[in-house]
């Protein structure tokens, strides 16, 4: 053998040596970091012995004395599996993402700092309920035995980025609490962007751009908007900055829950039912624990981060949440002085609040900046960077100032404990007193087979019913009078039709005071009463086939439109024909081995680009549709009635409705052709549709990928459906998207959904029913970290027992606390 040859190989030899061991120290290093399951520590702080018990899916069961062991033994738990996404959460909000991750992060550092999001927390910290800042404290220091005892061992996230987690405070879980109530605060957003078509095209054409309920439909006066050239969208920017980046992407941040009573139920007992919509993430939003105490008995959904359970049951009562979609934020354009120190309000002259603030930055200088507040609210148009770079005159580019309902005091830790600790209707009215962001539409039975539901929200009292636009700031007649008092929100208790759910839908007509234009499409709250209607009766069973259900209302009635159009048309094309045939024919299931799916949803696509696309720029138009229901109610809208936006203004004839939806249908056929070939079996929903659920760090490689995402899956479903699926109508439009760039999205991917399932029978008091989306465990080489995808893509339940022995008897794993 020559000599270069032994070599090479002798190399290679030694290069595939260094691999397998650096790999095999690697592994034992990364399986270090996994948290210990069974284990005896003693710890400070608690008086009393506790102990955790954990079955094969890492579900744990708390034994403790009381409220504080309580909170202590949560706040370990939560820092074992989930610290870095909560210290990641806690950063974000404290505006400290660019210490970690550098300059690129500074506008979102500036956005929160703006909000005061940190600064508001540490002063509503003062003046909660004694019992809510003594859970506080209890699980701060449960999160903080976990920091102290496991450095160097931290999560390996940690590790990559080079940076040890600080110690927990009180405040940091307040933070979580006003974070979650950003994410789903979306309805200013359509304020800035309505507010833009104002300017651009007038009152009478922005009306047809608007989606509209008749009580309150839009009153535009748009006097102060045409005053002023432009409207900023750097907020909007900003803030979809940083839901990409934590992965809060999505628009349909909704839910599904319902409940039957013993009339409507098989068993002869309520069934309660419930799976929030929220950002796909991986890990998940969700940690499940079960709780066994003196006086603290509940199992449910807790947050990482907080200190109680969110979603759940107790030996009582039990409860499930939607998203109420309030407007519970307004902007106005203010008028500054030359020395942009003072506003003008009702004829003079105030002094702005003004003070600066100091970002520090990896690898880089600081910046310091200023904060400016009104009476309302911070200025919100000076937060991107960029602006310093490209300035523009106060005419052209408005001051805008921000009133949101989270800037006020809450205290919804002690909600969610006195709800937490509920024995009936009663104490749950008492609890939501105190729940006010975000708002929630709370769905409630009992073990004396009552039903309920109230919305529970902190709901703006306004002097124009119809906040849909930007307000002029100079006049004190913008401004909210007060809040709808807690006794005066929408309630009901036992209705006759012996059911209730919501959707993420209007509630309730004619209601006086305005909760909002934002509602989501009717066709998951049609289809769900459809289905509670379709019988007498309803099982555990049947609720598990309702929450998969992947009919669609609204797909049916857009359907009947595409028909109509192609009635009385000679059809040639033979895949038009067949297109046309299986819309014809179709049960409207968004059925992931269908083709009929994806011949619609590539028709809804080109429909918005047809209808609007003319007219609206690219960017424009992306931002019309990025809040989803905005265009879906659209789309009925001008189908049933009219729209000049019909005709194509770059053509010399008038198009009507029925030529776009003819124009429509070609392109989309086109589209699927080209994209995946011309046979119309190769055009099932599935091969398009995916669902993956993604770490922070996806994107950077395709090995990380593999090693932290979890998918992608093919999936069924869409926007519309009860188990919603919804995937991006802007990145449709984006010409970015599908490109080689790892972090870019893929065209029609479903990245928002069901955060989890949970199912409760109270004639099953000893069991209950729910899965999530992937698994409880936040380290990607644990076992329990994706031991659930399977279940939650097929529609399978784990039944976990409640019975404390029982649970104790099966369970795999003991973790004992003791008193130091």
């Amino acid at each position: 053998m020559k000599s270069w040859k032994k070599i090479f190989i002798g190399i290679s030899i030694v290069l595939v040596s260094v691999l397998i061991v650096g790999s095999i120290i690697s592994y034992y290093m990364l399986k270090k970091s996994l948290p210990n399951y069974n284990d005896e520590l003693k710890v400070s702080f608690i008086k009393n012995k506790i102990e955790i018990y954990r079955d094969e899916n890492a579900i744990p069961l708390i034994e403790a004395a009381n409220d504080e062991d309580v909170a202590f033994a949560i706040g370990y738990l939560h820092a074992q599996e989930r610290l870095f996404q909560m210290d990641i959460a806690r950063r974000a909000g404290e505006g400290r993402l660019s210490e970690i991750f550098g300059s690129k992060l500074i506008p979102i550092d500036k956005m929160f700092r703006t909000m005061e999001i940190y600064k508001i927390a540490k002063a509503s910290f003062l003046k909660l309920n004694p019992l809510s800042q003594k859970v506080l404290i209890a699980y701060s220091k449960g999160v903080n035995e976990f920091i102290k005892n496991s450095k160097g061992k931290y999560q390996v996230e940690f590790d990559i980025l080079g940076y040890d987690p600080e110690l927990w405070k009180p405040e940091h879980s307040l933070i979580i609490a006003k974070l979650m109530g950003w994410e789903l605060n979306i309805s200013w957003w359509t304020d800035i962007v309505f507010s833009q078509f104002v300017q651009k095209f007038g009152e009478e054409k922005a009306k047809e751009l608007i989606p509209h309920f008749p009580e309150n439909a839009p009153t535009i006066t748009p006097q102060q908007l045409k005053q002023v050239s432009s409207i900023s969208s750097e907020l909007v920017d900003v803030d979809r900055q940083y839901r990409k980046f934590v992965g809060f992407v999505g628009t349909h941040i909704g839910s599904n829950n319902w409940v039957v009573n013993s009339q409507k139920s098989v068993s002869g007992k309520p069934i309660i039912a419930n799976d929030p919509h929220l950002a796909f993430s991986q890990p998940g939003k969700w940690y499940f624990v079960m709780i066994r105490s003196n006086n603290w008995n509940a199992e449910g959904f807790s947050l990482p981060g907080l200190p109680s359970i969110v979603i759940g049951k107790n030996q009582n009562i039990a409860w499930a949440m939607t998203n109420v979609m309030a407007d519970d934020a307004d902007f106005y354009i203010e008028k500054l002085d030359s020395s942009k120190t003072k506003y003008f309000l009702d004829g003079n002259w105030k002094e702005l609040k003004i003070y600066k603030d100091t970002i520090k930055v990896k690898d880089s200088s600081n910046v310091v900046f200023e904060i400016k507040k009104t009476h309302r609210g911070p200025i919100v148009t000076d937060i991107h960077p960029y602006q310093k770079l490209f300035p523009k005159s106060e005419v052209e580019f408005p001051t805008m100032s921000m009133r949101w309902t989270g800037f006020e005091f809450s205290d919804e830790v002690y909600s969610s404990i006195l709800l937490n600790k509920a024995k009936n209707w009663n104490d749950f009215n008492e609890a939501l007193k105190y729940f006010t962001i975000p708002g929630q539409n709370f769905v409630y039975a009992d073990k004396q087979n009552n039903i309920g539901y109230i919305c529970a929200v902190r709901l703006p009292i306004r002097k124009n019913n119809s906040p849909t636009l930007i307000y002029d700031g100079t006049t004190s007649n913008s401004d909210w009078i007060g809040f709808v008092p807690f006794e005066q929100l929408p309630k009901l208790f036992n209705p006759s039709q012996n059911f209730i759910a919501s959707a993420n839908n209007k509630t309730i007509k004619d209601y006086p005071i305005h909760i909002s234009n934002l509602w989501e499409p009717s066709s998951r709250i049609d289809r769900i009463t459809e289905l509670l209607l379709s019988k007498q009766k309803h099982s555990v069973e049947d609720f598990m086939k309702y929450q998969m259900d992947f009919v669609s209302p609204y797909a049916k009635e857009i359907t009947k439109h595409i028909l109509t159009a192609f009635q009385d048309v000679k059809i040639k094309d033979k895949n038009l024909q067949t297109a046309i045939e299986l819309l014809n024919n179709w049960n409207f299931e968004l059925n992931e081995f269908s083709q009929t799916p994806a011949i619609y949803s590539f028709f809804l696509k080109n429909f918005i680009q047809n209808v609007w696309g003319d007219e609206l720029s690219n960017h424009l138009l992306r931002e019309y549709i990025f809040v989803a229901n905005v265009p879906y109610r659209k789309i009925i809208e001008i189908l049933n009635d009219d729209s000049s936006f019909f005709d194509n203004v770059k053509t010399q004839v008038v198009e009507t409705q029925n030529d776009i939806i003819r124009k429509s249908m070609a392109d989309a056929l086109s589209e699927l052709e080209k994209k995946y070939g011309s046979n119309v079996e190769n055009w099932q929903w599935g091969k398009i549709h995916k669902v993956e659920f993604k770490h922070m760090f996806s994107g950077q490689s395709s090995i990380i990928d593999k090693l932290v995402n979890v998918g992608p899956y093919s999936i069924g479903g869409d926007g519309t459906t009860i188990f919603n699926t919804e995937y991006s109508f802007s990145d449709l439009f984006d010409k970015e998207t599908e490109t080689q760039d790892l972090t870019k999205r893929k065209k029609f991917e479903n990245y928002l959904g069901p955060s989890m399932r949970y199912i409760f029978d109270f004639a099953q008091p000893d069991y209950l029913y729910f899965i999530l989306p992937t698994g409880q465990a936040g380290h990607f080489l644990s076992n329990n970290y994706k031991d659930m995808t399977n279940k939650w893509l097929k529609g399978s339940y784990i039944k976990l027992k409640l019975n404390e022995n029982e649970f104790i008897k099966s369970s795999e794993y003991k973790l004992t606390l003791i008193p130091n």
